[in-house]
């Protein structure tokens, strides 16, 4: 049978079916970056973030991307896996398949805007210490309604994968600098510095008694950063306290956001606000800090470090609490802690040193 369509209605046809056709027509970039600048703790969790941007296609289309058109594959080496639940992707993306090494994540129901950058955060985790400088790789690829093959007509294929550097270290949670006491109206105020912390969650204040060292109980929680790599300073009071003249002991919890924890060194403290007394720890010193325990003061002290011949070799101002001391620099042997009293009283303790 002959066709008898009219010609400028077969034009408007084939318009329209070109019109349609481009409703599904945009390029598409993708950007992959594992956050905290790269690093992955071993046994624990990190992210890399994928963002697709959509950008103008090549013949001009500007329409947005349809439900179920994208499929972002993304594969890593055996020192990192993709964690079994993906709890933290955007509304409108699934998961089509994880193997562990390789997932597979679609807008299952959700268009990309033209102009526009979804981000989508994947969480890893550290399997095992690596060297060098490992990638990931990223591909973007495309679907009809998520499983059957498509295409995207406008679309560059060469920005449509992305490599992105990471490492999987066996860090702790927290990079801690220094731990400390000092005495505020007959209570100590625990202080203390972190360097860097690395999906860090808390802190939790831990106290015993020396009478009964293995007694130790929480007396506080302070909350962490997360993740930082400039000093953070933290404190707490602790109030909880009524003996007077025992000698207290405090250790920090510290503790990561996948629930690993590593503790402090134990602090010793003594609260006695009438006898003037100094403790120092540890003795012998084996890692180049001393920490000197003074209390029954409120006026500054000074301490004087000396030979046994007499030969200063240290001396610095301190106050009512737990002071740290650096003697990295002093020789291994026997010395002398002078402990001098604004009020003139001095007390001596000897101190050995073994770096």
């Amino acid at each position: 049978m002959k066709n008898n369509l009219p010609k400028t209605f077969l034009t408007i046809i084939t318009a329209s079916l070109f019109t349609l056709s481009n409703l599904q027509a945009q390029n598409v970039s993708l950007n992959v970056l594992v956050l905290n600048s790269g690093v992955v703790p071993q046994n624990g969790t990190g992210t890399v973030e994928a963002t697709i941007n959509t950008l103008t296609g090549s013949g001009g289309q500007t329409t947005p991307v349809a439900i179920g058109k994208i499929n972002l594959q993304i594969s890593v080496p055996s020192s990192l896996r993709f964690a079994t639940s993906q709890t933290n992707l955007p509304t409108g993306w699934t998961v089509r398949n994880n193997s562990g090494s390789v997932i597979n994540i679609c807008n299952s129901s959700t268009t990309l805007a033209y102009n526009s950058a979804t981000i989508l955060p994947i969480t890893l985790e550290g399997v095992t210490v690596t060297s060098g400088t490992p990638t990931l790789s990223g591909q973007l690829s495309f679907k009809t309604n998520c499983s059957a093959p498509g295409s995207l007509a406008g679309d560059n294929p060469s920005d449509n994968g992305s490599n992105a550097g990471f490492s999987v270290a066996d860090v702790l949670p927290i990079k801690l600098s220094n731990f400390k006491a000092s005495i505020n109206n007959c209570q100590p105020v625990l202080s203390w510095t972190t360097e860097s912390e690395i999906i860090s969650d808390r802190f939790e204040i831990e106290r015993s008694f020396a009478s009964s060292s293995n007694n130790w109980r929480t007396i506080g929680l302070v909350n962490a950063n997360g993740f930082t790599y400039a000093k953070t300073n933290y404190s707490l009071v602790d109030n909880t306290l009524s003996s007077n003249g025992e000698r207290v002991l405090y250790r920090l919890k510290m503790i990561d956001q996948d629930n690993r924890f590593k503790y402090s060194n134990v602090l010793p403290v003594t609260i006695n606000c009438s006898i003037k007394q100094v403790f120092a720890y540890p003795n012998p010193v084996k890692n180049g800090t001393l920490q000197v325990s003074i209390s029954g003061t409120t006026s500054n002290t000074q301490l004087v470090l000396t030979s046994i011949n007499g030969a200063v070799l240290l001396k610095t101002t301190v106050s009512a609490g737990t002071n740290l001391i650096d003697v990295s620099n002093v020789a291994n042997g026997m010395y002398i802690l002078s402990v001098n009293y604004t009020d003139g009283e001095t007390k001596k303790i000897k101190v050995i040193i073994q770096q």
